[in-house]
């Protein structure tokens, strides 16, 4: 598993959407002052310049920039988003060969 850090550069009510395995991640606010609200947690958190926030629960999280804004987003794994996408991926193959065995036994 590789840890990464993105930078997002933001411009005042833009907006930054984390998908997938964003359990585990921490958020750093480096210049300005950012809202970030997730789904399935009741709270939204507001952090400035040099403080940062740890995401525990899974869940979209949408950050968005109160004023001109720098933010850092560590610890999030590429591999979890991997496993689930191949999961899926394969899920949908297996299902789709499944309707065409049973259309060609069928006729």
């Amino acid at each position: 598993m590789t840890t990464l850090e993105e930078t997002h550069r933001l411009r005042r009510d833009e907006l930054v959407r984390l998908d997938g395995g964003v359990a585990g991640s921490v958020i750093s606010c480096r210049e300005g002052i950012l809202w970030l609200t997730q789904t399935g947690n009741p709270g939204d958190r507001l952090i400035q310049a040099g403080e940062t926030i740890s995401i525990v629960h899974p869940g979209v999280v949408l950050i968005s920039a109160l004023e001109d804004s720098v933010c850092a987003v560590a610890g999030r794994s590429h591999a979890p988003c991997s496993v689930r996408f191949l999961k899926q991926a394969l899920w949908r193959w297996a299902h789709g060969v499944e309707g065409v065995l049973k259309k060609s036994l069928l006729t």
